[in-house]
């Protein structure tokens, strides 16, 4: 009986010592944060992270977006506003609501590099919930052209709607490029598009909260 105990004992260890390593991992490194080189610009563009609680999505004015990545996106006329956000195929697909989540689901995007996808929401109004990041034009480009390159091209370089995928007629889905791990989620996406725009971030962070913990007037508000 003893060794049966010690045995379950260091079987709850070797499960239990990986996930709080994550853990403690994803918060100190939520907490640091970049020091990107200001960028400064006499007008500034305002684009938005949105979160749903779990899951960050970038939107950007549609009037900032390239007319043929309008067509492209096929963008519904008057619909100001663009959702980006990139995710694991299989959750997107099969989870429209979080009562449809099921364990292998779940199992699957937390453990295996699983294929992505881009989910393209149309907006015909800005939300109160949504974080307004102003930026200078040099730093949208930067972020709308990481974003373009997470989309799967063709032979032809056209991008690879998912047919019949969206959720309601306001969205699309489409083919993205890399794979969805615990060390690489939508998150870390988001994350890095805003590195990658000399946005102060996180330095890694998984979780929505790291990254709106470092916008601009999130610290204000906090304090």
């Amino acid at each position: 009986m003893k060794k049966i105990r010690t045995y379950l004992l260091r079987l709850l260890a070797a499960l239990l010592i990986p996930v709080l390593f994550y853990a403690l991992m994803s918060l100190l490194l939520s907490l640091l944060s970049t020091s990107p080189e200001p960028v400064s610009c006499t007008s500034k563009d305002q684009i938005y992270i949105s979160t749903n609680g779990v899951h960050l999505e970038i939107i950007v004015p549609t009037a900032l977006l390239d007319t043929q990545v309008v067509a492209a996106l096929q963008v519904p006329a008057r619909n100001p506003y663009v959702s980006f956000g990139w995710g694991d195929r299989t959750f997107y697909l099969e989870t429209p609501t979080w009562d449809q989540l099921t364990i292998r689901t779940a199992l699957q995007a937390a453990f295996l590099k699983s294929e992505t996808a881009m989910h393209v929401t149309y907006h015909r109004q800005a939300a109160d919930f949504w974080h307004p990041l102003p930026v200078c034009r040099v730093q949208t480009d930067t972020l709308l052209t990481y974003i373009w390159h997470s989309f799967r091209k063709d032979a032809t370089g056209q991008i690879m709607e998912i047919p019949d995928a969206g959720y309601t007629a306001q969205d699309r889905f489409y083919e993205a490029v890399g794979h969805y791990s615990l060390f690489y989620t939508c998150n870390n996406w988001v994350n890095i598009a805003l590195k990658r725009a000399a946005v102060k971030t996180a330095l890694w962070s998984p979780f929505d909260v790291g990254v709106l913990y470092h916008l601009p007037g999130e610290t204000a508000a906090r304090d």
